[in-house]
């Protein structure tokens, strides 16, 4: 029995896993939940007043409308929670159903355990009723994350639905309990698993068909078939177009092969028409889709860089998928206008749920990328910069000019595809941003020399000035950087090449940047440490007693034990390096460090001169990095184990027992413990994130490891590593130890040996040089907590800084001066 095949459907669901939207998603919720938490903990006045306002203002509300509001709400959500699975079930979205039910029971379960926590306890005590109830915080828990999983599979008017009941049954729960806090908690654990869920399980995400590419186009006037999807990901189909089209000759063909058909809108100066022919011939297509989802991320990116950057053409993100389109359509247009070879626009349409498409001929051809070197000639470079000379007239910039934007074609031109990126009317700084990619990327396949050659051929001097400014990686685009990668040394041939050709002695480049985010996370840190101090320095005239009343024979013996640490340093070169290192030059070098160290990251000074020491002394660079990170590794492993030997023994010897007694509950431990776990495998979910582990880290950790095997064959050498990476955290340890019992306080060795510890992970960690800030803070909070005195806490935290950090920056910069005018350094 034989039956008429169905037609396929417009749209299909797929499961995107780990988009960058719900990762984004997820951390927002997570944000929420801590400013809720902080909010309660800090502002608690501000937020005590704001509740107390909140309740005087609602006093003359009639209770009447609360509960006429209050039904309605109610009944909406209690018909979604009846009518929702039943249409999940009958329209067959089990995956929709099972992702609303576990991003709804991970978040009553998240939003219990924020119970818990003591500071939401104790903001709960205070409050009082508001002028009427029956929204429960749960009903808000589970609507949140209703609304996360589901605004990716159901239409946007639902979706505005949802969220209009959600906010009306918030405002509802925060008049009925004047508790903002609660509210806000139940908005974020919900939505925080919800959007968890869809990075865990993926989210099923409707995308348009062959079928749905053919009708939105045919809406247009553009009649296509066999449509079938190249990347789906990027919203990139092919397609047949079948209209009626002039059939005309290109010049220089050999007219007894008869005339050759070529789309309408080509471009008159290679062709010529025959008169009186006409025929219906199919016209390869490309279709460009964009939908929410991508636009959305092109959003972000823009957001982020024009946050970031200045003067890289990341103006204000596109209103709308179809404007994304459009804007490219409309590059296009304008450079074909003006000789650019660019695949012809044939139609622009909308999709039944607001999607772009945007269809232009199909250029048969070879990308540049995608060519062997050796076809990159002379004359094809130059047609290149001639294309990029026209674009430039008509101030079209690409944005993104890797090799990958042209095409060498069938006839022997080269053309220009892909303008999705694109900007017309582009600034001048944007213009040569193009210069600028497209000399780095072309140098990359034919070398500095011809690339620039090739340039001046066809630009000039006064165009290739100002691209040689913006040869800077913050201003070059993600794909530039990413066609750099592997040649590290193209970008300085480069620039030394055009310099060269410009007669510029020393160029000068763009700061491109508003900021570095290592600013922006230096001023956080900072923020934190002075939040910290603040209240502490607020008591000067103890600290100045707490400091006249100090026993200063102690400050022999705490010197001491700072100066053993940089024995141990030396140990550890020594013991981690195969072949002789002497003693004393190990110490000068780990003394210099500490002058290195304070104006670059904890560690990176340090690792950088070991390495230039090693190389001074004869070994070859990969030996002197593999005995580098051997130490490092075996410093790491110390660390370690002496934080976990000190956590034992204080166990053991009850010496934290009121500290822990202090601590929260093992629900709300557990509750954190999960969290961290959750944002880790969040973390480990994303692309970038896994390419980093994979390309960065697990190299790193392999090349330790490697490092590490010669040495147990030596026992001498083991034992000196051991001993030299054991005697820095252990010296340290001491030292605050003796600065503590300096201003009288008796407090056990094995709870400042943990505090000492904790800093130091801390100090590796903070932005700053040396944890300027972040170290204080961690040390006297810390301190504090295993009942040292405030006071007295403040000044052992001086005491320390100083003996360990800043007074040896005066004699690390002498042995730095000596040991460089020796050649050592």
């Amino acid at each position: 029995m034989s039956g008429r095949a169905q037609p396929e459907r417009e749209y299909r669901d797929v499961t995107v896993r780990a988009a960058p939207t719900d990762v984004r998603m997820t951390l927002s919720f997570g944000l929420v939940i801590v400013g809720a938490v902080v909010g309660a903990r800090f502002a608690d006045r501000t937020a005590t007043a704001a509740a107390t306002d909140l309740r005087d203002a609602l006093a003359g509300v009639p209770s009447s409308l609360v509960t006429v509001l209050q039904t309605l709400a109610l009944g909406a959500y209690g018909v979604l929670a009846l009518a929702g699975p039943v249409w999940a079930l009958v329209s067959r979205r089990f995956g929709l159903l099972l992702r609303v039910l576990v991003g709804g029971g991970l978040g009553v379960v998240a939003f219990a355990a924020l119970g818990r926590v003591p500071v939401v306890v104790s903001w709960t005590q205070h409050l009082t009723a508001g002028v009427g109830g029956g929204v429960r915080s749960w009903d808000i828990v589970v609507l949140a994350a209703v609304v996360t999983v589901a605004q990716s599979a159901v239409a946007p008017r639902w979706v505005r639905v949802l969220r209009v009941l959600l906010v009306l049954l918030a405002l509802l729960r925060a008049v009925g309990t004047v508790d903002v806090v609660d509210v806000l908690l139940a908005i974020g654990a919900g939505g925080g698993m919800g959007a968890l869920v869809l990075v865990g399980l993926g989210r099923s995400a409707h995308r348009l068909t062959g079928e749905g590419v053919r009708l939105a186009l045919a809406g247009s006037g553009l009649a296509v078939r066999d449509v079938r999807s190249v990347a789906a990901a990027a919203g990139r189909y092919a397609a047949t177009a079948v209209a009626p089209v002039a059939v005309r000759h290109r010049r220089g063909s050999d007219a007894d092969t008869g005339p050759v058909p070529v789309v309408v809108a080509g471009r008159t100066d290679d062709v010529v028409a025959v008169p009186g022919a006409a025929a219906a011939v199919d016209v390869p297509v490309d279709v460009r889709v964009v939908d929410e989802q991508l636009w959305r991320l092109d959003a972000v990116r823009r957001g982020l860089r024009r946050l970031r950057l200045r003067g890289v053409g990341d103006d204000s993100p596109f209103g709308s998928p179809v404007r994304v389109v459009a804007n490219e359509a409309t590059s296009a247009l304008v450079a074909g206008s003006r000789g650019v070879r660019v695949p012809t626009v044939l139609a622009l349409a909308v999709g039944r749920e607001g999607e772009g498409l945007l269809a232009t001929e199909h250029l048969v051809g070879t990308r540049f990328d995608e060519l062997p070197a050796e076809r990159l000639t002379d004359d094809v470079l130059d047609a290149a910069w001639r294309q990029l000379a026209a674009l430039q007239d008509c101030a079209v910039a690409v944005r993104e000019l890797t090799l990958d934007h042209f095409l060498l074609t069938e006839d022997g031109g080269v053309a220009v595809v892909d303008l999705g990126p694109s900007e017309p009317a582009a600034a001048p700084g944007v213009l040569a941003g193009d210069v600028a990619e497209l000399l780095l990327t072309t140098s990359v396949v034919v070398g500095a020399e011809r690339a620039v050659a090739a340039a001046h051929r066809v630009l000039g001097a006064d165009r290739l000035t100002p691209a040689l400014g913006r040869m800077v990686p913050d201003a070059l685009s993600a794909p530039a950087r990413a066609a750099l990668k592997g040649h590290p040394d193209a970008r300085s041939s480069l620039v030394s090449a055009l310099s060269d050709d410009l007669g510029v002695e020393r160029p000068a480049f763009e700061n491109v940047q508003r900021f570095r985010p290592r600013t922006l996370l230096l001023g956080a840190t900072l923020a934190v440490a002075v939040y910290a101090l603040a209240p502490q320095l607020a008591d000067l005239p103890q600290l100045v007693d707490t400091v006249r009343t100090a026993d200063w024979r102690w400050l022999p013996a705490v010197l001491a034990a700072s100066a053993l640490t940089y024995l141990g340093a030396a140990l550890g070169l020594a013991g981690g390096t195969p072949g002789r290192v002497p003693l004393g030059e190990s110490v000068g070098v780990a003394l210099s460090a500490s002058f290195v160290a304070t104006f670059a990251p904890p560690g990176v000074g340090q690792v950088g001169l070991n390495i230039r020491y090693l190389q001074k002394r004869g070994f070859p660079t990969p030996v002197a990095a593999s005995a580098s990170a051997a130490k490092e590794a075996a410093v790491l492993t110390a660390h370690v184990l002496l934080l976990v030997t000190a956590a034992v023994w204080a166990g053991s010897a009850r010496a934290l027992t009121g500290e822990l007694s202090r601590l929260p509950s093992p629900l709300v431990i557990a509750a954190a413990v999960g969290g961290t776990l959750a944002v880790l495998g969040i973390a480990a979910a994303v692309p970038n994130v896994r390419r980093l582990l994979r390309e960065r880290v697990a190299p790193a950790v392999r090349a330790s490891a490697g490092a590490m095997r010669p040495l147990l064959s030596d026992p001498g050498k083991l034992a000196a590593l051991v001993a030299g990476v054991a005697l820095v955290p252990g010296g340290y340890a001491v030292c605050l130890y003796l600065s503590v019992r300096a201003f009288g306080v008796h407090t056990p060795f094995v709870a400042v040996a943990l505090v000492s510890l904790t800093a130091g992970a801390v100090a590796t960690a903070a932005p700053t040089p040396g944890g300027v800030g972040a170290v204080e803070a961690v040390l006297l909070a810390a301190l504090t907590g295993v009942g040292v005195p405030s006071g007295s806490a403040l000044a052992a935290v001086v005491l320390y800084r100083v003996a360990t950090f800043w007074l040896p920056i005066l004699p690390g910069f002498a042995a730095f001066r000596i040991f460089t005018a020796r050649g050592v350094l």
